[in-house]
């Protein structure tokens, strides 16, 4: 069975070889929420709507739309910038966080089945030739 470590490091090379044209935008669901949620944990400080929808490339209508849903949920909140009264910051929940954390436990027990049925060397071609495919998408 492989580490969690494993597991951890293949996820990132198998998120790293998808071709950025697939993530162009952000869908109505909740991937959409695993996206944003993933970003505001890792980021420290104020994160503003209109900061996040350049960094995952959608409008800012649509990442008003999500953030909106988001907050229905709980997962996040949005309030105004003090600095600017114009700007909306976002901040995630702590339920926030934990959906996040449940969404990278499904992630890492569906990978770890996948260690299962297949071998370490295919999997690396398969990581390989991804990214070549990404690379040459992306030119």
């Amino acid at each position: 069975m492989a580490s969690r470590e494993e597991v951890q490091a293949f996820m990132n090379q198998l998120y790293s070889s998808i071709p950025r044209s697939f993530y162009h935008k952000l869908e109505a669901t909740q991937r959409g929420f695993g996206f944003v949620l993933s970003y505001l944990e890792k980021t420290d400080g104020e994160i503003i709507a209109g900061d996040l929808a350049k960094k995952l490339n959608v409008s800012t209508a649509r990442i008003a739309a999500l953030l909106k849903r988001m907050e229905r949920y709980g997962y996040v909140t949005r309030r105004r910038s003090k600095e600017d009264g114009r700007r909306t910051v976002v901040e995630i929940t702590p339920a926030g966080v934990s959906y996040i954390n449940e969404l990278r436990e499904q992630a890492f027990l569906r990978v770890e089945k996948l260690f299962a049925s297949v071998s370490k060397e295919d999997l690396e071609t398969y990581i390989r030739i991804s990214q070549q495919i990404r690379k040459a998408m992306d030119e």
